[in-house]
């Protein structure tokens, strides 16, 4: 079986990719545009010269500018050198050969006698590039999106881009292909908006309170649009907050941790009561490959992890792991529109045999000891990353 995996050089996408290799035989398909948070080495062991290809030519929504002429309307694609820059940065110590979209499923295919990998550098908003991936994919499983709420409401432009018109695209794709047999489109609890006396069940509306969330909606929306109107076999997963190894440095415990070991200030929102659901990023992959064998077409599924924290509870453990003093804690402004509570009824799931193999708490110390142990993997992204550096400074200013 050709697994179709996009966004598969982020945080679940990655985990998801190494879990269905050591446990199927598939051969797996990764397409990510590798922007900020998509990381080449998380994948490192599985990619060279021969299955890491870059489209010559790619796709992409670009501001155009118009301009009304006497006799003719004339376009004029307004240049941006950030694209060029960023996958200099992104492709470093990597050799990837350059191929013709149009030959991208030969090329594939000869991968594929040796390899079970193939790393394909392009955006999901290329809908002639989808096109290519689709037509010789068994399963997609769709991860690719904009995922970090503090930067959607700094600049909410790229999550409506990829999260929408990109799960379009790529919708439109799978419509068009005669080899798709299930679309799993990632979603998350966050599209419920914020949960009040009781969780929240599959079946309730979705009442999104911040961009990312909103864009999320729409593109959930937007997938089981595609399978009552084109009856394209999609199932909608909807898990908790993810959390473990190779998890980009934005999100709470990766920021806490590196924080701590630097021995700089801990930003806690507010009071830091806010209560989040955690789930183990291998749950969630296995999760996905209860619902790639026995999910049903056209039905969503909540996953949760019944690991109800505050976020402070969250930041203090971090400082007792790595021995670090509560005083380094300074709460500031909160994010606007922050969601309290997130909380989701996941009895659906665990009807199909869905269950948790360890506990949070040893999980949890692992994850924070993982990026205590991997700092070559972090300090590499604070170090040269101009735009998560410069994303992080801006955004921390504001809340003082």
């Amino acid at each position: 079986m050709i697994l179709l995996v996009t966004g598969g050089a982020g945080f679940i996408g990655s985990n998801f990719v190494k879990h269905r290799l050591s446990n199927t035989d598939d051969k797996i398909i990764v397409l990510d545009a590798l922007t900020y948070a998509g990381v080449l080495y998380n994948l490192k062991e599985f990619l060279d010269s021969s299955n890491l290809l870059v489209p010559s030519s790619q796709r992409d929504l670009r501001v155009v500018e118009k301009r009304l002429m006497t006799n003719a309307l004339s376009f004029e694609k307004i240049r941006d050198d950030s694209e060029s820059k960023r996958l200099s940065f992104k492709l470093e110590d990597f050799f990837p050969r350059y191929v013709e979209t149009e030959k991208i499923p030969d090329e594939i295919s000869k991968v594929f006698k040796d390899k079970r990998v193939v790393f394909v550098v392009g955006n999901i908003i290329d809908n002639v590039l989808d096109e290519q991936l689709t037509k010789i994919s068994d399963i997609v499983v769709h991860f690719a999106a904009e995922s970090h709420v503090d930067r959607s409401i700094f600049n909410a432009d790229a999550f409506v881009k990829t999260d929408v018109y990109g799960t379009y695209s790529l919708l439109e794709a799978t419509r068009k292909s005669q080899s798709v047999k299930k679309f799993i489109h990632i979603s998350t609890d966050e599209v419920y908006g914020q949960a009040k006396d009781r969780p929240f069940k599959e079946t309730d509306p979705l009442n999104p309170r911040n961009p990312y969330s909103a864009s999320k909606a729409a593109a959930d929306r937007m997938a089981y649009a595609y399978y009552q109107t084109y009856n394209v076999p999609v199932i909608m997963i909807r898990p908790s907050n993810n959390f473990g190894p190779f998890q980009y440095p934005e999100k709470l415990i990766p920021v806490m941790t590196i924080n701590a070991l630097k021995g700089e200030m801990l930003p806690v929102y507010g009071d830091g009561r806010q209560r989040r659901d955690w789930l183990y990023v291998e749950d969630t992959a296995r999760a996905i490959d209860l619902l790639i064998e026995k999910g049903k077409i056209g039905e969503a599924y909540n996953v949760a992890g019944h690991n109800e924290r505050e976020n402070v509870f969250i930041v203090e453990r971090i400082l007792e792991i790595t021995n670090k003093p509560k005083t380094l804690i300074r709460h500031v402004e909160d994010r606007p529109g922050h969601d309290v509570r997130y909380l989701i009824d996941d009895t659906k799931i665990r009807e199909l045999g869905f269950k948790q193999e360890r506990s949070f708490e040893s999980l949890f110390d692992d994850t924070v000891r993982w990026y205590m142990q991997n700092q070559q993997w972090w300090e590499k992204i604070l170090k040269m990353d101009e735009e998560y550096t410069a994303f992080m400074k801006a955004w921390y200013e504001m809340r003082r």
